[in-house]
């Protein structure tokens, strides 16, 4: 009879490595797969997190370009409503307070003879000056020669013609500003047969600045072919205390210069 004794032995103890082994491996599959599971929910609740601030910050985002775009709005409405400013700021344009003494009658003189002088014309004599010396301009190339050119009497007799018809009625910086933000001249700067004619010129000064005056007035325009149309501007005008103006401009209600550009 076989000894069987140490057979079962060896048998047993690998039938219950096995078991254990087996039992390891379910034990492991298990929390291998809780966690997992929980894995995929912590992943789950975090793309459920940056989703919803995403969400969130895309309506906080919105919001405040929607406000921002309704007061930029709201402001160029209240602009493009005026045309002009209204009057009733103290703002930094102005350097005088309201309690400064302001001369009415020659501001309004002043106001009066700018329009004139600009919207009686076409001012020959400037076209003429402005003329020549663009040509003369045409054929700089360096700044030094542009520095040359402004000693020449071409240059100098046009900023000359400038000077004498316009710095008397402004300050300083308010004649600069003419010049180039309004501009003076620019209704005199065409080719062609016409004839501009201002009248119907109605300043005041406004009650809540008195430092500004506001004006309307007419300005008649015969084309070439003889023809004469009525076209309707409003302006304001700073003042400053010696009666001279700091700031003005032109509001062109009836798009004359397009008419004339067109006429041309």
């Amino acid at each position: 009879m076989k000894n069987t004794e140490g057979t079962h032995t060896s048998l047993d103890n690998q039938l219950k490595q096995l078991e254990q082994d087996t039992s390891w491996n379910q034990k492991h599959k298990a929390k291998l797969h809780t966690q997992l599971l929980l894995n995929l929910d912590k992943q789950e609740s975090r793309n459920r997190f940056f989703t919803g601030f995403k969400f969130t910050s895309s309506l906080v985002l919105c919001s405040i370009l929607l406000v921002a775009g309704v007061l930029f709005l709201s402001q160029n409405i209240l602009q493009n409503d005026s045309g002009l400013t209204t009057g009733t700021n103290t703002g930094e344009e102005t350097t005088l307070v309201a309690s400064e003494e302001i001369d009415v009658e020659k501001t309004k003189e002043t106001i009066q003879a700018v329009i004139e002088e600009e919207f009686n014309g076409p001012d020959k004599k400037y076209k003429e000056l402005s003329e020549a010396a663009m040509e003369a301009q045409n054929n700089i190339e360096t700044q030094e020669e542009f520095d040359a050119l402004q000693e020449t009497p071409i240059w100098q007799d046009y900023t000359d013609y400038m000077v004498d018809t316009y710095a008397s009625y402004f300050t300083e910086n308010g004649y600069d500003l003419f010049l180039t933000a309004t501009p003076a001249f620019m209704y005199s700067d065409f080719d062609g047969d016409y004839n501009l004619t201002a009248s119907d010129i109605n300043i005041s000064q406004n009650k809540n600045n008195l430092n500004m005056f506001q004006f309307t007035f007419q300005v008649d325009y015969e084309n070439a072919n003889g023809e004469v149309q009525s076209y309707s501007f409003e302006g304001e005008a700073i003042a400053s205390e010696e009666g001279k103006i700091e700031k003005l401009q032109f509001l062109d209600k009836d798009d004359l210069l397009a008419e004339i550009n067109e006429d041309i």
